[in-house]
């Protein structure tokens, strides 16, 4: 099952088109007469699923998170990868700002939505924050953020590939994604169980392919606000966004 997963996974990545891990993507990818053999069918059957808005036990997270009041009147949609950097700034200078003004005030709420890189680090560490309970995400979330330079171990991982090949590379990353897992409460046995689960790798690349057709994201983090995306992600561009949105708001009433 380990093997099959790695070649769902290894076709995930040689799938997705974000720039910046071009030589990852080639790395990972099977050989082409393969590739080319499996995409089609692969895309089309994640693009026939809409994401999940229901919270069907299927055993992962299925659905948008929300922080904040799901009532709150202005929607803020973060599209973000956890590999992502900029990400992780956000999330630890950014968002406690917003939080404190908009979120927990209840003017505000965001909706998180995983948009996965096309690293292996990436697609691993995205899988293992929808296996947690519904309370867990975003303390699991930031954990990963937290410690990016623990587990994104590109150049060693490269030096295994070149050594011991793709299958090794691709073990390698999803060992030291799990590591760090367990320090949000993840167990060994949990995050195999996790990786076994294709539907996880579907929901991933559906969520990811609805925000480049409905915003055409293309970089992390994007922030939607009042279904706008906006051009920074600093505390200042976001306030002035959301005023604006919650201006709009009473003006249409």
């Amino acid at each position: 099952m380990a093997k099959m997963i790695s070649k769902k996974i290894a076709l995930l990545i040689a799938a997705l088109v974000i720039g910046g891990g071009a030589l990852m993507v080639s790395m990972m990818a099977q050989p082409e007469d393969q590739v080319m053999a499996n995409a089609e069918p692969e895309t089309k059957a994640a693009a026939s699923i809409a994401p999940a808005a229901d919270t069907t036990d299927v055993g992962f997270l299925n659905y948008d998170m929300v922080l904040g009041d799901p009532d709150a009147p202005i929607e803020i949609i973060e599209y973000a990868a956890i590999s992502c950097p900029h990400c992780a700034h956000f999330h630890a200078d950014v968002l406690p700002d917003l939080k404190k003004k908009y979120i927990d005030t209840g003017k505000a709420k965001l909706i998180y939505r995983n948009f996965i890189f096309d690293n292996p680090f990436d697609v691993y560490a995205s899988i293992m924050t929808r296996c947690v309970a519904k309370d867990k995400f975003f303390p699991t979330v930031k954990t990963y953020f937290e410690y990016q330079k623990v587990w994104m171990k590109g150049k060693e991982m490269m030096n295994i590939y070149e050594t011991e090949g793709r299958d090794a590379a691709i073990a390698f990353s999803r060992q030291e994604v799990a590591k760090v897992g367990k320090m949000a409460g993840i167990t060994e046995d949990q995050a195999n169980a996790c990786f076994a689960n294709e539907e996880v790798v579907t929901y991933l690349l559906n969520v990811r392919q609805t925000a480049v057709q409905q915003y055409n994201v293309n970089s992390t983090p994007t922030l939607i606000v009042g279904g706008k995306a906006v051009e920074g992600h600093d505390f200042e561009s976001l306030a002035v966004a959301i005023d604006k949105a919650g201006e709009d708001a009473k003006a249409g009433q």
